[in-house]
């Protein structure tokens, strides 16, 4: 009877599996369409004006000085490139006129040397000629008392002496003051030259000065920092773009990437809406560029904060 009993159960079973077998059921693919008369998206606000700046020389990226994000002013260094050439000429020409400038000092000193030289040189001449006018007096007056003889010849005879020493005294004394006025107007003619030689290199220090400093990158408007295309220390040559600076911060645009559906409804001028902080602001469609839509819109005063999520709502 147990047997009976199973091998019914399992007819039984069997029987009710058979009635419940599932069916595969096709699924229904239902074509996406999209009736509303507007659609809000989110995409990444940007500028719609942008200006490269490019390395005017090949070099070294030496220093920024602003990152990506900031916002900076019309010609407001924001970079340097060193040129290994011009560096050299600016170091030889700030070495020569740091020697030309040594020069002019030495000689500065050598000409108040040279004129105190000639100050007391000719105050021993003026001394020594006045000695002689002295001396010759008295040699004329004891000489003519000497011949008519009225003076001792001793006395006229020490007179004598005293007066050809005066004279070489007197002689002496012009001839330290020639070479003395000689030698100050040797250091005038020296200085002089040397002052010429500093002009010259000081204009060739102020060339290289100009030169470098036309390695140093600028900011060509008023706007933010889009991108860095260089790191600090990458060698790059001339015209090559380094940086990208968005300008005119009023004029906006946003790039949305719908799906395709969307995409489908999409046409250039269509109206639209952007909200940025709080406030929506009236644009319209500029382009569908492949799978992206541009969105254009302005606002009363410049938007310096770029690369965020931005709110746009098309309007069909």
């Amino acid at each position: 009877m147990v047997a009976m009993t199973a091998t019914g159960l399992l007819i039984g079973w069997a029987v009710v599996k058979h009635r419940h077998k599932s069916v595969p059921v096709k699924a229904v693919v239902i074509p996406a369409v999209f009736q509303g008369p507007e659609i809000t998206l989110t995409g990444a606000l940007q500028a719609q004006a942008s200006e490269p700046v490019e390395a005017p020389i090949a070099g070294i990226v030496d220093a920024w000085f602003v990152d990506a994000g900031t916002e900076v002013y019309e010609d407001q260094l924001v970079g340097r490139i060193r040129n290994a050439d011009l560096d050299n000429t600016l170091q030889n020409a700030q070495a020569a006129v740091d020697r030309a400038e040594a020069r002019i000092a030495e000689l500065d000193a050598q000409t108040m040397s040279a004129k105190l030289e000639v100050s007391r040189t000719t105050a021993d001449q003026s001394r020594a000629h006045n000695e002689l006018d002295r001396i010759e007096k008295l040699y004329l007056r004891y000489k003519d008392l000497f011949d008519v003889g009225a003076l001792p010849r001793l006395t006229f005879e020490k007179t004598d002496a005293d007066y050809k020493s005066a004279q070489t005294e007197a002689a002496s004394r012009d001839a330290a003051a020639k070479d003395a006025q000689a030698k100050a107007a040797a250091v005038d003619h020296d200085s002089e030259e040397a002052q010429r030689a500093l002009a010259g290199q000081t204009s060739a220090l102020e060339k290289a000065k100009a030169a470098v400093a036309e390695c140093d990158l600028h900011s060509p408007e008023d706007g933010v920092v889009l991108t860095r295309d260089v790191h600090q220390g990458d060698k790059v040559e001339a015209k090559e773009k380094v940086m990208t600076i968005a300008t005119e911060l009023t004029k906006l645009a946003v790039v949305l990437t719908p799906d395709a559906p969307v995409l489908a409804r999409i046409r250039a001028g269509q109206h639209a809406f952007v909200r940025v902080a709080d406030a929506d602001f009236p644009g319209e469609v500029h382009e569908v560029r492949g799978p992206d839509v541009v969105i254009n819109f302005t606002t009363p005063e410049p938007v310096t904060k770029l690369g965020g999520a931005a709110q746009v709502r098309i309007v069909f």
